[in-house]
């Protein structure tokens, strides 16, 4: 189900009223159904009353969370190679054979697409002595070949050839196959463990949130265009995924052209979040009947996948999917744009894509990172203590509460949170 799809079509569709934000705005393990429509109408409210969906208090965050190293080692540990990370999209994985290499959180993954249509990933290190199979990015192969001594292993992992054998000696093949990590597949998305031995239950990781992502139509695009961005602290640059309130201001000449500032709503599923904000063209909802209203053009999107993945699109036709990579610092962070596209799409349509991949490639590095790396600079002056999130900030607050969650599994000190 697309996102107009899910609009009310029918003429007794209700008319517009008051939508206002939800008392329980988490929705992880609650029964939820499409809500497209109510979202625009609740934009449609806090425009008419000059409000945005909030929180009851502001949350002070110490500067030293993102600057302390033991804090980031423990991040990494906790959350990007204990916890459930985005190793592939589906459309990188079209056929049998298709591949992803990417590295994260210093773990090197193979995703691979199977003969029977599932989706295996494996560390990408040979079991002779660890060379690297695959160099980073996507390929098609029925066999991987280690370019050190060219051992090679079929797309389920297993130990196929081993060369100049007879001189090599004896070798159980059945135990030296690529090392297996936990993965499974959903709504257009390949989600997996980087600890070995791990498991994973990706349905309760997702908390019933496939349900709103499968909405974006992740699973049905292609790849069309990758981008790699270095930015500051992971933190640093995520929480601007998740910020409405400078849309209209850092990025008044490019975003805030189309999108308003301060203006949004915000939905959780435990620690995933979706926020959607008013555009420029949403008061022409008021004039138009409510079976009429087209939410694709209307409201702008931004889903966010715990702890490092943001989709920014409407459903449909295309996204970006940007995941965001710890660095080998504390102050460095990789980001990979992913840029997704309707496998009918036209020329044309690819040019415009395109040519908007080039747009956001440059707000982001630019007008983002650009701000976040200064941040990052400015960080250890003693300048600041602690930031502050308003509470007009919603989805920075529970990102940050939900770190906190995370390394609460593991022994961590860490400042109290007021």
């Amino acid at each position: 189900m697309s996102i107009d799809e899910a609009t009310p079509q029918s003429s007794d569709a209700p008319a517009y009223g008051r939508f206002p934000q939800p008392d329980e705005p988490d929705h992880r393990g609650r029964d939820w159904s499409p809500d497209w429509h109510e979202v625009a109408g609740r934009l449609l409210t806090h425009l008419d009353e000059d409000t945005t969906d909030s929180l009851p208090s502001t949350l002070t965050v110490p500067v030293d969370d993102y600057l302390d190293p033991l804090r980031w080692e423990r991040e990494v540990e906790s959350l990007f190679r204990r916890g459930p990370v985005v190793t592939a999209l589906s459309g990188h994985l079209p056929e049998t054979g298709s591949y992803r290499a990417v590295e994260i959180a210093g773990v090197p993954v193979l995703t691979v697409r199977q003969d029977d249509g599932g989706v295996k990933a494996f560390v990408n290190s040979c079991r002779h002595r660890g060379a690297l199979l695959a160099e980073e990015g996507c390929g098609q192969t029925r066999r991987f070949t280690c370019p050190y001594h060219a051992w090679s292993y079929d797309i389920e992992g297993g130990l196929r050839g081993i060369s100049g054998r007879a001189k090599f000696g004896d070798v159980d093949t059945d135990t030296h196959g690529l090392t297996e990590l936990a993965c499974a597949e959903r709504s257009g998305m390949v989600f997996t463990v980087l600890t070995p031995g791990a498991e994973l239950d990706v349905d309760d990781w997702l908390g019933g949130y496939d349900t709103a992502l499968d909405m974006l139509g992740l699973a049905g695009m292609e790849l069309l265009d990758e981008r790699h961005l270095i930015g500051p602290n992971w933190k640093v640059a995520y929480d601007g995924y998740l910020d409405g309130y400078h849309l209209d201001i850092l990025h008044k000449d490019t975003l805030g052209v189309d999108t308003m500032g301060n203006v949004m709503t915000w939905d959780a599923w435990g620690p995933h979040q979706r926020v959607a904000f008013a555009r420029r063209v949403t008061p022409e909802l008021r004039d138009i009947p409510s079976d009429e209203w087209q939410p694709a053009k209307h409201v702008g999107f931004v889903h966010t996948v715990f702890p490092h993945v943001s989709v920014a699109g409407n459903g449909g036709r295309g996204a970006m999917v940007s995941q965001l990579l710890p660095g080998p610092t504390p102050d460095r962070s990789r980001t990979i744009q992913t840029h997704l596209i309707a496998a009918d799409a036209d020329d044309e349509e690819r040019a415009a894509t395109l040519k908007r991949a080039d747009f956001l490639e440059w707000v982001v590095n630019e007008e983002d990172y650009r701000t976040g790396l200064g941040i990052q600079s400015a960080l250890g002056s003693g300048a600041n203590t602690e930031f502050t999130f308003g509470r007009n900030e919603p989805g920075n607050q529970t990102f940050h509460r939900s770190v906190d969650e995370f390394l609460d599994s593991t022994p961590v000190e860490r400042p109290f949170r007021k």
